[in-house]
């Protein structure tokens, strides 16, 4: 299996949100990764966003130019039995 590289998880309040996001920031070639939402940080929407460590800033300015407001931010932290995540915002 291969791993990836993403360094945070964004959470939304809605999939519609999530969706938007992710296709303003394919569209801006930022790489990204749309994903069903760990159980661990599931709080109101099945839908996240994975970003790279270092697009996180583009990432915010892109989501306050399209005021689109994350749930929460969590930084992703590798295991040895997968991923466990740290609230950051």
């Amino acid at each position: 299996m291969i791993k990836d590289d993403f360094s945070y998880i964004i959470v939304f309040t809605s999939h519609h949100r999530a969706l938007y996001i992710y296709d303003r920031l394919r569209l801006k070639s930022i790489k990204s990764k749309l994903v069903t939402a760990p159980n661990k940080v599931n709080i109101s929407c099945t839908q996240a966003l994975k970003i790279k460590e270092e697009d996180k800033e583009t990432v915010k300015l892109e989501l306050d130019r399209n005021n689109i407001y994350p749930t929460a931010v969590f930084k992703i932290i590798k295991t040895s039995k997968g991923e466990d995540y740290e609230l950051v915002e």
